[in-house]
């Protein structure tokens, strides 16, 4: 009740659109997501352990989960401005990269994304979903050059495919599946809104190295 009572009237509008079936339903995804994020891989079989992971997480799910849930709204309205972008593009000959556009769009925001992308990772969809954008404003100046790119980007998709990686990942994937899964979000940016930089190295290699990687 607070969280929603502290959000602005385009966060509020934001939230209405969103995949979950009602703000609350996403408001309560993100407490998840913050609990998840206090608490970590803690193990808890005592009462003193489950006493303190209570307070950790009282003492910081208000601030943290109106954090979250605004930018919840901050995402969904950057969602809101590439779906917009696709529909104003309406050459056939950039159906494809359109179709890849939208495809990437599902893969990030779905039911549940906000406890399945977790808290620290959520920081970076702001930028994908940029990347996105800017790739589909500038698409019909080259649409070769966004063919070539993308070429680039589904030999790194079809390695993760072949090593049993899904879009989206399902709840508990291993390690190396999810590092991958991101980096190729990151490898994404690097070809087609290079401007934005990416959070770590990415290349078609280091995407292969992460796949092999298990722990």
């Amino acid at each position: 009740a607070y969280v929603m009572d502290h959000l602005t009237a385009p966060e509020k509008l934001a939230l209405a659109a969103s995949p979950y079936s009602s703000a609350k339903a996403l408001i309560e995804d993100a407490r998840v997501a913050v609990a998840d994020a206090v608490m970590g891989d803690a193990v808890i079989r005592t009462e003193a352990a489950f006493t303190a992971a209570r307070d950790a997480f009282s003492s910081r799910v208000v601030d943290e989960l109106f954090q979250t849930v605004s930018l919840a709204a901050r995402i969904l309205t950057l969602q809101r401005d590439v779906e917009r972008a696709v529909k104003n593009q309406n050459s056939m000959t950039l159906l494809a990269a359109l179709g890849d556009v939208k495809g990437q769009l599902a893969a990030l925001l779905h039911p549940g994304f906000l406890s399945r992308t977790g808290t620290a990772r959520l920081a970076h969809l702001p930028r994908y979903l940029q990347g996105a954008k800017d790739r589909v404003d500038t698409l019909s100046d080259n649409p070769g050059r966004d063919r070539q790119r993308m070429t680039e980007y589904e030999r790194a998709a079809a390695l993760f495919a072949d090593a049993g990686g899904t879009l989206p990942l399902p709840a508990g994937a291993p390690a190396h599946l999810v590092h991958a899964r991101w980096l190729l979000e990151e490898f994404r940016v690097s070809l087609f809104a290079q401007r934005l930089g990416t959070a770590e190295p990415v290349s078609l290699q280091r995407i292969s190295k992460a796949l092999s990687e298990r722990g």
